[in-house]
């Protein structure tokens, strides 16, 4: 599952010990609630079969000013104070890298948040236990409707599990035991959802005619469980009219919630049915720049579009140039008049740089392009690595990759690694742990998503790999990985 984060902003956090509360934050409970984390980390998780999720954050909220907030908290104690002026504020809590559980809190209430044993998060409201029932509905009802820990929805909705389910004959064939692992039918997954979908509905009744729940609040489970149902069609549902079904919630009341930008992403998911795909080499792409073009012209609600239409910039960003970003930033703002966003996008896509130079920062803060190292280590054959610390199979040649830097030690032979569409802190993280950190020809690229280079090469897939000879000129635009048994019949080729 994958949310469209939007820019954090963390002006709304209050951060205090613990177990010494702030006065002014208790003596204010009306409009406000807090949540005091007790050791919550939850840890990254893989299926028995070894899938993995992208990296999430462990908590979400929207405040105050309408902006999408996401915190890590400390791994011991923090305290956070988020303003709720009405009923509830919804929180999302993330389990494991791979679901979000989402909490209406009530007004008022000062919650603590730990973990169970399998990391999934346990709420206690301080002042009113009865509320526990409610806040750890969903923590109940998971019991006897997972498969490999997970939910049967969160299964259904993974293109990798199905793509399991769907070849499990010829996997059994080519006995890949690894991938048998993660195996699970489709109709053991669906009537595990459908058992999990009575048992939710009986509860929230349940809690709705004990009066332990409001109106408002059981409408909100309601709207919640309908998001479950999205995420569980969503990869086996070919219907490319479906996404009329969702228009009707498609409403700024919902904008408060992070829920609602999940919400988002599987209406985008399935809007995308009837969007032509773009074929390339390495595979296809949806052209997000015609998703954007055709919801501009939608009667959706202000605050609503303005999300829409932010969730495709990112996608364009991905697959077209930095001219099309540009562009359709431009229309982003004439249609939302959000300039705010806009000075953000410039920054986070680094338009105002030169787009024909490749801008690179070494780990030690220096800067220099890519140019300049092709002038640097003119005289050698230069071998050029893009990659990321997100990136599984980057990461895999890594050890193949030092073999190789050894085996060319003494030769003209210059090993670069260029960070690609990375984030800076994980990149610093991730060559400390592949002996990176070291090296002189270790950069992270500043412009990825603006760089005209990148655009001739047309690199849209990593891992990736160029040859430049010794005269500095591009000689192999599809290089050899490092475990390739013929990259160094190449790479001697070139000495």
């Amino acid at each position: 599952m994958k949310i469209s984060y939007l820019i954090i902003s963390s002006l709304l956090l209050i951060f205090t010990a613990c177990g010494k509360p702030n006065t002014s934050q208790t003596a204010s409970t009306n409009k406000e609630i807090v949540l005091c984390f007790d050791h919550y980390d939850p840890k990254p998780y893989k299926t028995p079969g070894g899938a993995s999720h992208i990296s999430m954050p462990k908590v979400t909220y929207i405040d105050s000013t309408g902006k999408f907030v996401d915190n890590m908290p400390n791994t011991d104690m923090d305290t956070i104070t988020i303003k709720c002026p009405d009923e509830f504020k919804e929180i999302a809590l993330s389990y494991r890298n791979f679901e979000y559980t989402y909490y209406p809190i009530l007004q008022g209430d000062t919650v603590t948040i730990s973990m169970d044993r399998l990391d999934y998060p346990i709420l206690r409201s301080k002042h009113h236990t009865e509320r526990n029932r409610i806040y750890n509905m969903n923590y109940e009802l998971r019991k006897g409707h997972t498969f490999s820990g997970l939910e049967a929805k969160t299964c259904l909705g993974n293109d990798w599990l199905v793509r399991i389910s769907k070849n499990i004959q010829q996997i059994r064939a080519l006995k890949f035991k690894t991938l048998m692992k993660d195996y699970c039918p489709f109709d053991s997954l669906q009537n595990m959802f459908n058992k999990y979908k009575e048992a939710y509905i009986d509860t929230i009744n349940l809690f709705k005619n004990q009066q332990l729940i409001s109106r408002n609040i059981y409408r909100h489970y309601k709207y919640l469980l309908q998001l479950k149902e999205y995420e569980a069609q969503r990869i086996l549902n070919k219907d490319s009219s479906f996404y009329h079904k969702m228009e009707p919630e498609i409403l700024d009341q919902y904008t408060s919630f992070p829920s609602y930008y999940e919400y988002i992403d599987y209406y985008l998911w399935y809007y995308n049915y009837h969007i032509k795909l773009i074929k390339v080499r390495q595979g296809s792409y949806y052209d997000w720049r015609q998703t954007f073009d055709d919801l501009y012209s939608e009667p959706f609600q202000q605050r609503s579009m303005q999300i829409l239409l932010k969730s495709c910039i990112p996608n364009i960003g991905e697959y077209f140039s930095a001219d099309d970003v540009t562009h359709y930033l431009n229309k982003y703002v004439e249609k939302t008049k959000d300039s705010t966003s806009y000075k953000e996008i410039i920054s986070q896509y680094n338009l105002s740089a030169t787009p024909n130079q490749l801008l690179l920062r070494d780990i030690k803060g220096h800067q220099t392009t890519f140019q300049e190292l092709l002038n640097k280590y003119k005289g050698k054959v230069i071998y050029v690595d893009f990659w990321a610390s997100w990136c599984e199979p980057c990461r895999e040649e890594m050890k193949p990759a030092a073999k190789l830097r050894k085996k060319y030690k003494e030769k003209d032979v210059v090993f670069i690694y260029l960070a690609y569409k990375d984030t800076k802190n994980d990149w610093i993280k991730v060559s400390k742990k592949e002996s990176l950190s070291e090296l002189k020809s270790n950069f992270f690229i500043l412009n990825s998503k603006n760089s005209k280079m990148l655009e001739k090469i047309k690199l849209f897939l990593i891992p990736r790999f160029l040859i430049f000879n010794k005269s500095g000129k591009l000689v192999e635009m599809d290089a050899p990985m490092p475990s390739s048994k013929q990259v160094e019949e190449i790479l001697n080729k070139y000495l």
